[in-house]
């Protein structure tokens, strides 16, 4: 597994969400402060509005990637589908500072049974500027949402930002290649 910041886990490797008997789960919520929903804002050089990220997040050097797989056991329910959607939100500021209305920054697409087989990549997807344009959120999360019914068994073994993807390209050529 490749190298993570404990703080950018939306499921941590060691504590699984899972996905059993419910229509949606929502992950760990981030916090681009780093102080946690709740938390007001501290004082950035004379600045005290709320708090948002510029909307260039994530372009530049080394772009992140989000990781999310399923846990050791395959998914069951007869046909019951997942859609994963990764979302932000701006702060409401004073008085709660908790995250506002979410919006779907980008999604996995629906994504049947069949292919929630245990210990397997869901979804790898490159960090993306917040859209629209003016969002400037401070919150990130992901919303797992499962429809045609419900799961019996399944969960997602972790959910986490990488500096970099680990694919095993060579697994998928062709069989008379050789490197």
């Amino acid at each position: 597994m490749p190298f993570t910041d404990a703080l950018l886990n939306f499921v941590a490797p060691q504590a699984p969400l899972s996905l059993v008997g419910i229509a949606s789960a929502r992950s760990a919520i981030l916090d681009f402060l780093g102080q946690g929903a709740g938390t007001a804002p501290q004082n950035i050089i004379g600045n005290t509005t709320p708090f948002g990220q510029p909307d260039a997040m994530g372009v530049g050097g080394y772009r992140m990637e989000l990781m999310i797989a399923t846990g050791a056991a395959a998914f069951v329910g007869a046909g019951v589908t997942l859609n994963i959607q990764l979302q932000a939100a701006p702060d409401l500021g004073t008085p709660t500072y908790q995250p506002g209305a979410w919006t779907t920054l980008s999604e996995s697409g629906t994504i049947a049974v069949a292919n929630l087989t245990g210990s397997t990549i869901l979804w790898k997807n490159p960090w993306i500027p917040p859209l629209p344009a003016n969002l400037r959120p401070r919150f990130l999360s992901l919303n797992f949402v499962i429809a045609g019914g419900t799961f019996t068994t399944g969960s997602i073994a972790y959910a986490l930002n990488t500096t970099s993807r680990d694919d095993l390209t060579q697994k998928f050529a062709a069989k008379n290649f050789a490197v």
